[in-house]
């Protein structure tokens, strides 16, 4: 094990319906897991003899939950759910890498501001473990959930999340949208779409438009719908953040590259790495032996981010990193091509 990861045991396994598990896990060096509502855990897993990555949002809360936990979903033809659901069993231990993402608070803003939740699916994991933090951390902040789902058996937490409605009757609102509800359903029919959320979002808002922040997790088409929504609304880039949990395939290289030689700070160790052609950072300090971390391998988790410190670096894709961050030199390595020999980039500790 390197110093970049850690072992979780699996401390306890709760069912979530038919479908579905929480898997709660505690260090095996007994230390406390120091993570932020909404980030994830990169699993590394051998599987057949081959090393296989698959990150999962946390749905606990810290300062909520005792422990941390992930809840994973049976996918249909999906080989790594069925080894979580059917294999998976208390005490086992895994490999994974310190918790990463950026799909997390804001602890600059003003307490009372809106906080808005969208998800479908299995897109509620990251999405509950951020109500609970807001709940019980931002005392002035009025939480709304938008939460699309077949029907009542197929939504994940919805006994916890009645409990925490009944507890934050005044701070919190759901609205639960159902595609296949069943003949007593009396809530709203149908799916998430352009002017339903529109209606929704107006309609919740109880403070200063511009400090509200919107946090959407789901298919590809409603995430894409909704952020199109909100900025037609007006809201900006910087107040919708979103959570990919598919990774298309990142774009091919460049068509004009060539090799560069530069400096990664990386553990407190300065790597002198050779950039190919056509190579992106990451896979070529993988390629040097040089353990960056990573995940999706497709711009859009920010495991592998770094700070550019100097020199000219471009991505070919970013989903995550923000204006701001761009500003202040973050870089995702899994799709950064260099552009000058001078370039020193750093990876900051976990």
């Amino acid at each position: 094990m390197s110093d970049s990861t850690i072992l979780l045991r699996v401390r306890q396994i709760i069912r979530e319906g038919d479908e579905a598990k929480t898997f709660v896990f505690e260090r095996k060096d007994g230390d406390p897991l120091i993570y932020k509502a909404g980030q994830f855990l990169t699993f590394i897993i051998d599987l057949h003899g081959h090393e296989v990555r698959r990150s999962y949002s946390m749905s606990s809360a810290p300062e909520v939950d005792p422990y941390p936990a992930i809840t994973v979903k049976r996918v249909p033809n999906g080989e790594i759910s069925r080894f979580w659901i059917d294999r998976v069993q208390e005490g086992d231990i895994f490999t994974t890498l310190f918790p990463s993402g950026r799909f997390v608070l804001d602890d600059t803003l003003p307490t009372e501001h809106d906080i808005v939740l969208i998800g479908a699916g299995s897109g509620i994991t990251p999405l509950f473990s951020i109500l609970k933090q807001s709940l019980t951390s931002k005392i002035k902040t009025h939480i709304t959930l938008i939460y699309a789902s077949r029907n009542i058996k197929n939504t994940l937490f919805w006994h916890q999340i009645l409990k925490w409605q009944h507890d934050f009757p005044a701070r919190f609102n759901v609205v639960h949208i159902h595609s296949q509800p069943s003949d007593d359903w009396n809530g709203i029919r149908g799916r998430i779409n352009n002017t339903r959320l529109e209606q929704l979002v107006l309609n919740s808002l109880k403070f200063e438009k511009t400090q509200a922040r919107f946090f959407i997790c789901g298919p590809f088409d409603l995430m894409r719908s909704a952020e199109i929504t909100l900025h037609f609304m007006g809201f900006s880039k910087e107040q919708i953040r979103k959570e990919n949990f598919v990774i298309a395939s990142p774009p091919p290289p460049p068509p004009v590259s060539y090799p560069h030689n530069i400096i990664v700070n990386f553990r407190s160790q300065l790597h002198r790495l050779h950039v190919p052609a056509h190579a992106t950072v990451l896979d070529a300090a993988l390629a040097q032996g040089i353990q960056l971390p990573y995940s999706c391998k497709g711009g859009r988790c920010s495991t592998c981010a770094g700070i550019c410190k100097n020199g000219k670096v471009h991505m070919s894709v970013n989903e995550v990193l923000t204006d701001k961050d761009l500003e202040e030199g973050w870089i995702l390595t899994c799709s950064s091509y260099v552009d000058s020999d001078d370039v020193v980039i750093e990876i900051p500790l976990a």
